[in-house]
């Protein structure tokens, strides 16, 4: 088994490697990296449901989607996360413990009463440190999990806590459960410190060669990642229809926006408030309606109509924020 070491905390970037190892490197592949603030979605969620997006965006928090199933997590700098890579299309259920057996091995090596517990869980005195999830390709699985040491549980709970009112969707729910950090098992110890003896206990239970990760591979990952992992579309868009509500108070009056979301286009759309206008709302919505939600393409759409002439005081980029998820 290889084993790497990414030092990259570019969630996209992380994530388009970790793809890449799957598909293209022959030998079992056991990694080790991290992402700065992130919210990391899972392949069937509907994002807007699960993330609190204003909450990120104000916070310099990056929402990726990964290629794995599961619920939502959210990643920072104390939170280490694991990739296994190995050959053969792994569907039996005890695949996961199987494959989470080092993690639990290697924790226990430093002191650490973790077990394995329910579909894919770690815990540590009935708290979760660690989930994980995997995808099945041609002929190989992926599988990949997280360690939580120091991570801001603060911020987790805030950013993953969408508002109910604004969302009405259908889709996979995460389920949180009851979390806890490493750190408090190892007194002192700092992060890095943790990585690298876990790192050689790591290496130690598998055996493992360390290595460093193929340039090209690198370069090949910073390619997929603008091609799929920092897109709208690969990142929010979705198949799942669902409803979406916003309201807010500017200087010229309350605006609600009502709409449905069908093939990441709007439907449906009423706009209703204290506002006042000259013209006919409706013929606003009408002009709107089939625009895809991708920032861009509605933000083109928008600039084409005289937003003034139906809500007296708006300029565009105030319906323009109105649509933000």
């Amino acid at each position: 088994m290889k084993f790497f070491y990414n030092s990259s905390g570019d969630a996209p970037f992380n994530l388009a490697l970790e793809e890449l190892i799957a598909s293209r490197v022959e030998e079992d592949v056991f990694m080790l990296w991290r992402n700065r603030s992130a919210v990391i979605v899972g392949r069937n969620q509907n994002t807007a449901a699960e993330v609190d997006s204003s909450y990120a965006e104000a916070n310099n928090i990056q929402i990726v989607r990964r290629m794995t199933g599961g619920g939502a997590v959210y990643h920072d700098f104390g939170n280490i996360n694991y990739t296994i890579c190995t050959a053969g299309r792994q569907l039996e259920e005890g695949a996961f413990a199987r494959h989470a057996a080092c993690v639990v091995d290697a924790l226990r090596k430093m002191g650490v009463a973790a077990e394995f517990s329910g579909r894919n869980d770690i815990i540590v005195d009935g708290k979760k440190i660690s989930g994980s999830a995997k995808t099945v390709l041609s002929s190989r699985t992926l599988f990949h999990g997280t360690l939580l040491f120091d991570t801001d549980l603060s911020v987790l709970t805030k950013v993953l806590t969408p508002d109910p009112d604004k969302i009405r969707a259908k889709g996979i729910k995460s389920v949180r459960s009851r979390v806890g950090n490493l750190r408090e098992y190892f007194p002192g110890m700092e992060v890095e410190d943790f990585i690298t003896v876990f790192t050689n206990e790591i290496i130690s239970v598998n055996h493992a060669v360390l290595e460093d990760i193929p340039q090209e591979l690198k370069l090949e990952a910073d390619r997929l990642a603008d091609e799929k992992y920092r897109t709208w579309q690969w990142n929010y868009g979705t198949a799942m229809s669902y409803s979406f509500s916003k309201k807010r108070r500017f200087d010229f009056g309350t605006v609600q926006l009502n709409f449905n979301v069908k093939d990441n286009c709007i439907a449906d759309l009423s706009i209703c408030g204290d506002f006042f206008g000259g013209g006919d709302i409706s013929v606003l919505c009408r002009e709107l309606e089939g625009t895809s939600l991708e920032p861009e393409i509605l933000a083109q759409a928008v600039k084409k109509i005289p937003v003034e002439k139906f809500i007296h005081g708006a300029e565009n980029s105030d319906i323009i924020s109105l649509f933000e998820l």
